[in-house]
Parts: structure tokens; sequence; C-alpha cells
């Protein structure tokens, strides 16, 4: 399920990042997965967010796709 808003009502991106940040980092990875699916809903080329979405996947298959991701965005570049 998408989050329609922004997590805990913060209106910008590097603020929601921090919000996932900080609740992959005690161990609350849904929290962590759906402020990561907002960021990306509003910038999905946000490698940040991908990288810290890896993170929060137990599936390796679901891990290598947000790494594949960080892929094709840089390799723009």
């Amino acid at each position: 399920m998408a989050i329609k808003s922004a997590p805990t009502g913060k209106a910008t991106i590097e603020e929601a990042i921090d919000i996932a940040v900080a609740a992959v980092n005690r161990g609350d990875m849904g929290k962590g997965k759906a402020a990561l699916n907002w960021v990306l809903e509003q910038d999905p080329d946000n490698t940040t967010a991908w990288l810290w979405l890896a993170c929060c996947m137990t599936d390796d298959d679901a891990k290598q796709a947000c790494y594949k991701h960080v892929s094709l965005i840089t390799s723009r570049y």
C-alpha cells in the first residue's frame, strides 16, 4: 500500500529519508519501507532511497532489484 502523504506530515524528501534511515537503524523495516516508497513516488531516481530500500529487503532478488535501479540511474550520468 502506498503512502499518500509524506511520512509523519514531513513535507520534504530529505526529511522523509531521515525518517526512513532512523526507522531502519532501529529495526522498524515497515516504517522505513513506507517512507522510502513515498520518497520514490516523489523522486523515482533517488539513489539514496533505493539503497536504503535494499537494506529493508529480506529477499535477495528484491535487494538486487534495488541495486539494479541504482546502477541504471547512475549509468545515465
